[in-house]
């Protein structure tokens, strides 16, 4: 800042000043309402969900849980039916709960697989061409 020898340029000086601050007054209330905005509860649960839903992971998993609760459900229906007693409701839930759990591993355990298939490929490959 410049020094200031007349009263005139104090005055000058001080209105800037205040100028400023009013400025940098409206620019912090207005982050202030964005950042209360942000922070409410139904902001941060879109948020994370659609920062899960972007997440390649998480459709894969979501597919994959999709096709065993399928499978499981399909099961129990097969296996029970319509009518059927507290017992056969009782087997084909635990049915059902099997079946799921089931699925749901092979399938993780086939991408697995696959990616160590694709490895082994790439090492044998890798050995006869040195």
């Amino acid at each position: 800042m410049k020094k200031i020898h007349k009263a005139e340029d104090l005055k000058n000086a001080i209105l800037e000043l205040e100028a400023k601050k009013i400025v940098e007054e409206e620019a912090l209330k207005r982050q202030f309402h964005e950042t209360i905005e942000t922070f409410k509860p139904s902001n941060i649960l879109k948020n994370t969900v659609s920062e899960a839903a972007a997440s390649p992971q998480f459709k894969h998993n979501l597919l994959n849980l999709a096709i065993g609760l399928g499978a499981g459900y399909l099961t129990n229906k097969i296996a029970v039916g319509r009518k059927a007693g507290l017992f056969a409701r009782t087997l084909g839930t635990a049915l059902q709960f099997g079946v799921t759990s089931m699925v749901a591993k092979n399938k993780a355990n086939e991408d697995n697989l696959r990616s160590r298939r694709g490895g082994l490929l790439k090492r044998i490959f890798s050995r006869s061409n040195a």
